[in-house]
């Protein structure tokens, strides 16, 4: 593993993650209440859901992924072959307008297109998903917004943290 960016990836979790078995404490503790302000983290804070939404009005995640794919200037089979996903799953997504795609999928299309944060995200919103601040969500954000797109790496990444991999293989 690459220490550099094991580092900064502990900077990261560090900065944006909120440990469930340290949330749930407070949220129990006498002083809490649903009017405590608690900071977004900042991810969030980039996230324009009205900008995305009009952007992406009526398109399926079917008809996104196959624009990406065009504007990529790549083959089908590369790009497919760079998510790990077969050819079948490939073409069921590419007949079926309304494939809803688990959120792996939507995620191995991020990294297989080499999207940027705002349009990978753009990407699993109109499947459907959205990146939070789970720890395995965070790595995932990590790579993409550093432009990590090996998925052999992330998933390399996520078992090092015991988080599940991509696909679970």
């Amino acid at each position: 593993m690459d220490k550099n960016i094991k580092q900064q990836l502990d900077a990261y979790l560090a900065e944006n993650f909120i440990a469930e078995e340290i949330a749930e404490p407070i949220k129990k503790s006498p002083q809490y209440s649903y009017s405590m302000k608690f900071e977004t983290p900042s991810f969030f804070r980039r996230i324009n859901f009205d900008q995305i939404f009009a952007r992406s009005k009526g398109e399926t995640f079917s008809e996104m992924l196959m624009r990406l794919v065009k504007e990529s200037g790549e083959k089908n089979s590369a790009i497919y072959n760079r998510a790990q996903v077969d050819r079948q799953l490939f073409s069921r997504i590419k007949r079926n307008r309304d494939y809803k795609p688990r959120k792996d999928t939507a995620v191995a299309f991020a990294l297989a297109l080499k999207l940027d944060f705002e349009k990978a995200k753009e990407l699993l919103a109109v499947a459907g998903y959205t990146l939070t601040k789970s720890k395995r969500d965070l790595i995932i954000s990590f790579f993409i917004e550093h432009e990590i797109f090996d998925t052999a790496l992330l998933n390399d990444y996520l078992h090092e943290y015991n988080q599940p991999i991509l696909f679970g293989r």
